[in-house]
């Protein structure tokens, strides 16, 4: 693609955009209005005016207005809106007056500037007095559309970026949220250990009996028993590792990606789980990881304390979170306080997520995270 044809479709996307913008005005009204007493839908205003200027400025803007401020973004985007329109309305104008001045100019009609005596020749009369306020007129609507343009990214930038008030509290919440995370780094490092010493550790010291008596046994019988033992017990400490680092970091999920993760955790539950993921791309390292460990502690909880017979995991996602959700059918009951959870909870809290845990006793219960991925 050439570089005049890149800059011909930004000025159609940038056209394009502001057009959309005058298109907007009656919704950004009716959000404005009804604002005042819901959020619900100036949050879905507000995420079409985003994407609106993810065309107009070619990439989606940072951040989101929200509460009252995504309210007073709205206002001020009528009168960008209408400022727009008026300024369409008038490149409108020029153009059908151009289109007409020059028709006439090549049939020989009557045009107040140029003679019929004139007709296919540009002379000075014809420059000063048709091209020359053309030239201006067009310049000035094209710096007019740029400056609603920069208005635009203007009060986005504005109204998006947080108040006192807000980035207290977000302050407040990183600040929780770190210290929750330090806890659980901690934890999964003391969990590990035991993993290692009660499980891994015991098979290493069991494995080394096992060949210390094949050193002194001298029946061949009694030998050749031995050895099976201790081909056992390889094996079971091989499985034994295999979890530990599954419960780690699986080597999978980095290789193959959430989808073949969550497939293969599907497998190795002893419950009959059903799996739906609906991905169109692999999201961020960071996003996987934590839906895979949600998914993971879900599974866990599932089968050692609700007494589930199935278990449902479901992956998707929006225009910028992805969201998981694992449903099993137990007795219900899950503390969303406990250690396992709550870990959880703090992993998705680090990625500006949300993790919500619905288990009224005698189930279901439904955990569900939505992470950021945009």
């Amino acid at each position: 693609m050439t570089a005049f044809s890149r800059r011909a479709r930004r000025c159609a996307a940038v056209l394009i955009g502001i057009l959309l913008g005058i298109g907007t005005v009656v919704p950004d009204l009716a959000a404005a209005i009804y604002g005042l007493f819901s959020a619900h839908p100036v949050r879905r205003v507000v995420g079409m005016e985003r994407r609106r200027l993810g065309l107009l400025l070619g990439a989606p803007p940072t951040g989101e207005p929200t509460g009252r401020r995504a309210v007073g973004y709205l206002s001020v985007r009528l009168v960008l809106g209408l400022l727009g329109g008026v300024i369409s309305a008038l490149l409108g104008a020029g153009m059908v007056v151009a289109v007409a001045l020059v028709y006439g100019a090549s049939t020989g009609a009557a045009v107040p500037v140029v003679d019929a005596t004139e007709v296919g020749q540009i002379t000075w009369k014809t420059v000063v007095v048709v091209l020359l306020p053309g030239v201006i007129f067009v310049f000035l609507v094209v710096q007019g559309l740029l400056g609603v343009t920069r208005a635009e990214a203007w009060a986005w930038r504005v109204f998006a970026r947080p108040g006192t008030g807000e980035l207290a509290e977000r302050v407040a919440r990183l600040t929780a949220t770190r210290a929750e995370v330090t806890e659980v780094v901690d934890e999964e490092r003391r969990r590990i250990e035991r993993d290692l010493h009660d499980g891994v550790q015991q098979r290493v010291v069991a494995l080394s009996i096992v060949l210390a008596r094949v050193d002194r046994e001298t029946d061949p019988g009694v030998r050749a028993d031995l050895h099976r033992r201790a081909r056992a017990e390889t094996a079971q400490l091989l499985d034994d590792l295999r979890d530990v680092s599954w419960r780690i970091y699986p080597a999978m999920l980095a290789r193959d990606g959430l989808h073949a993760t969550l497939e293969a955790l599907a497998d190795r539950a002893p419950l009959p789980t059903r799996l739906a993921v609906d991905l169109p791309a692999r999201p961020h390292r960071s996003v996987e990881s934590a839906c895979y460990f949600t998914a993971s502690e879900a599974i866990t909880n599932a089968i050692k304390h609700s007494g589930a017979g199935t278990i449902e995991i479901a992956v998707g996602h929006t225009s910028e979170t992805l969201w998981l959700r694992v449903r099993d059918d137990g007795r219900g009951g899950a503390d969303p306080a406990g250690h396992g959870l709550s870990g959880i909870a703090a992993r998705i809290h680090a990625l500006d997520g949300t993790f919500t845990v619905d288990s009224p006793a005698g189930g279901p219960t439904t955990i569900t995270a939505e992470v950021p991925c945009g």
